[in-house]
């Protein structure tokens, strides 16, 4: 029977899974998290496979990668599309062209599909995704947001509102291994210093030059302020030179050691024009940091202004920098709401929560489509 999860099999299409993406990661945590509950799950990525991917390979999840090189390459499509042979029971993608692909597969074993958004409002869509997530979206069986703000867009690509489900990110608490002190030694940051943390993959949409500016004029008006930027992207070359001006600010580029620097941390920032379920704000919230970002998309559905954090207007390079310098001017005021992150992580965000939600969904669209099929 499709409601015992023992014999319910998911199919998790994407385009891969390299480590900079919140998506990925979220599945990255899901997948295996799904497999643990009773779920037979299978992954299928059509452009590449990546670190994550890797992982879960490890973890014992089966998984392929058919290398498709471009939008219109047949032969792989094809390679794709025999997942249908392994009849699975719901089929779940991420990623315009993974909807395509999954859509195709469910409707030649006719089993129903859940797509998932993350895109935060604002982010725009090629020509060619937008027609394409324009004629998939009135037939799938289920959309799953990560946000409240997503909603609006999500409508007008055609999404039907009765579909429609949100579901939050969530991340376990991190494990940090080296001490704060030791960390900030290792990053050449004084240990008296307040220090400002980003992390994120350097796109022009995660605005990381309104991070540089505002930590470089704050450090201007205080000079125990430092930042940190963890990540690579395309804007690297950009941001160097912007950081070049001014020492206030380090480009550190990719780390595996995440958690130990959110952990050194004094505040974590997100300084980003769009976003949707921002996996670095619950990292930050889940190992007691105050966060200071911009009141995008669903930012405000993790982050309390006042309470666990300061939000700012998105490119307000001056009001960014005035939320730095009161938290790094009131040690108690960053540590109270360092520990009110904490509690409101450990309380909305963590991943068992995420995963049953997860898990009721599929359950309920399975029922659904085996209620459709015994008619009345």
């Amino acid at each position: 029977m499709w409601g015992m999860r023992g014999q319910t099999k998911l199919l998790f299409v994407g385009s891969g899974l390299p480590t900079g993406g919140g998506a990925e990661r979220q599945w990255s945590l899901l997948i295996p998290a799904l497999r643990t509950s009773g779920f037979d799950v299978l992954l299928l990525t059509l452009v590449a496979r990546g670190a994550l991917f890797d992982q879960l390979v490890q973890l014992g999840i089966p998984a392929s990668c058919v290398r498709m090189r471009h939008r219109t390459d047949l032969i792989r499509l094809r390679q794709a599309l025999r997942y249908a042979d392994a009849r699975p029971d719901l089929i779940v993608t991420q990623s315009i062209n993974a909807h395509v692909v999954g859509q195709l597969i469910a409707r030649r074993i006719g089993a129903p599909h859940v797509v998932t958004e993350h895109a935060g409002p604002g982010v725009p869509r090629a020509a060619h995704r937008s027609l394409l997530a324009h004629l998939i979206a009135p037939r799938v069986d289920s959309v799953v947001a990560v946000t409240r703000a997503q909603i609006p867009q999500l409508l007008d690509i055609g999404y039907r509102p009765e579909r429609l489900s949100i579901i939050h990110n969530a991340v376990p608490a991190m494990t940090q291994t080296d001490l704060p002190e030791s960390v900030r030694d290792e990053l050449g940051v004084p240990r008296e210093n307040f220090l400002a943390v980003l992390v994120a993959t350097l796109r022009p949409e995660k605005r990381v030059d309104v991070f540089i500016r505002a930590i470089q004029a704050a450090s201007r008006r205080d000079s125990r302020i430092s930042g940190i930027v963890v990540g690579n992207g395309p804007e690297l070359g950009r941001l160097s030179e912007l950081v070049d001006e001014d020492r206030a600010v380090r480009l550190i580029g990719h780390r595996s050691d995440v958690a130990d620097i959110l952990g050194a941390a004094d505040v974590v920032c997100l300084s980003s024009d769009a976003e949707a379920g921002p996996m670095t704000v619950l990292e930050a919230m889940s190992v007691g940091k105050p966060v200071v970002a911009t009141d995008v998309g669903g930012v405000s559905e993790a982050v309390i202004n006042e309470e666990t954090g300061l939000l700012v207007p998105a490119r307000d390079i001056g009001a960014f920098a005035s939320a730095v310098l009161r938290l790094a001017s009131d040690p108690p005021l960053a540590g109270r709401m360092g520990e009110a992150a904490r509690m409101r992580h450990r309380a909305l965000f963590s991943t068992s929560r995420m995963v049953s939600e997860y898990a009721e969904l599929f359950e309920r669209v399975l029922e659904a489509r085996r209620s459709a099929l015994r008619g009345p």
